[in-house]
């Protein structure tokens, strides 16, 4: 079902659609390079914080001291 969906959409996009003629100036470049490396960074950050809770879980990590003072 989601399947068919996607691919409809998609040849809805690629087929249908006109050209836009439009211009991008190098300040929407430069834009673009920095919302992909904010959002490397942010999952990058997301990650790490799984992976510790994880290995708190497992019983491979010891909490911080930090962590030991919260109720």
């Amino acid at each position: 079902m989601y399947f068919t969906v996607l691919v409809i959409t998609v040849w809805l996009v690629f087929v249908c659609a006109r050209p836009a003629l439009a211009y991008l100036d190098p300040g929407s470049g430069g834009m673009m390079v920095q919302l992909l490396l904010g959002g490397v960074a942010g999952v990058v950050v997301l990650a790490r914080l799984c992976w510790q809770r994880l290995m708190l879980r497992v019983g491979l990590s010891k909490p911080d001291a930090y962590e030991k003072a919260e109720p």
